[in-house]
């Protein structure tokens, strides 16, 4: 059963370049103390490579691992235990020996159910990360659930390819840097309007070598709204509600361009198919 209502808690800080273990640490106690102050949070939300810290080097190549490594293997037991989901960043190693920027998705029995690797990498990335290319989303008791990463969100076209398959959120975990602030709120802010899906966007606070990251992680609802946003470079858990009844309210009253759509003119390509991941053990 879905439900229609729910919290999700949106992960700002800071994680250590290289230092996995102490990361997860960290993102275990987050967890737990966000379910203790917040108990009706069911989904939690950590940057763009949290696991390993955001780093662009040749060196972040040796912190990657398949999506059932220990990585993987302890967030699912930290999710496990604390009936929730969790979507993190890590790097994920290719079977050609190629490195992925990755988000993995666990559900709140412990068990992954999708795995995304980032589709738009930037000018930065180019040389160490390979481009995904499958466009991710999953069914979940959470609703319908679709993933970006961080640049992707740039991009209306991904955005709209998941809400045709019917994404009621998007997952957007971001490593975004100053001074671009102004670009990633108005980003967000349009995918969610332009798709009447609820956006959540979440950002690293402080610095890796050149780039300094900003924050204003948020969560934006079907109408562009932003139902909460974090201040600038504070570290902290920010928690908004995501409301499917709500959803479906606004795109039935003046928001009604996903409907009116013209597919007879400008249809996406693929957008019939479906590419909706199921869960695996993990």
């Amino acid at each position: 059963m879905t439900e229609k209502k729910y919290q999700i808690g949106i992960v700002q800080a800071r994680f250590a370049n290289g230092e996995i273990k102490r990361n997860l640490e960290k993102m275990k106690e987050i967890v737990e103390k966000c379910k203790e102050r917040s108990p009706k949070v069911k989904l939690m939300l950590f940057p763009e490579l949290a696991a390993t810290g955001y780093f662009l080097s040749s060196a972040i190549r040796q912190y990657a691992e398949t999506p059932n490594g220990w990585i993987a293997r302890y967030l699912s037991e930290v999710a496990r235990k604390n009936k929730m989901y969790i979507s993190y960043g890590y790097v994920e190693s290719g079977s050609k020996g190629e490195i992925f920027n990755s988000l993995r998705f666990i559900d709140n029995h412990g068990k992954w159910i999708a795995n995304y690797r980032k589709i738009h990498i930037t000018e930065l990335e180019r040389g160490i990360f390979s481009p995904g290319s499958e466009i991710v989303s999953t069914k979940t008791e959470l609703g319908h659930i679709g993933f970006m990463i961080c640049w992707d969100l740039a991009f209306p076209e991904l955005a709209r390819m998941l809400a045709v398959r019917g994404a009621d959120l998007i997952l957007n975990p971001s490593a975004w840097e100053k001074p671009y602030d102004a670009p990633f709120l108005r980003f967000a802010m349009a995918r969610a309007i332009d798709n009447t899906v609820y956006v959540a966007a979440c950002n690293h606070v402080g610095q890796s070598n050149d780039l300094i990251f900003f924050g204003r992680s948020g969560l934006y609802g079907p109408d562009g709204t932003a139902v909460v946003l974090a201040a600038e470079d504070d570290e902290k858990v920010i928690v908004g509600e995501v409301d499917l009844a709500y959803r479906k309210k606004v795109q039935s009253n003046f928001y009604t361009m996903l409907k009116e759509r013209r597919k007879d003119l400008y249809a996406l390509k693929g957008e019939e198919s479906s590419h909706v991941q199921s869960g695996k053990d993990c």
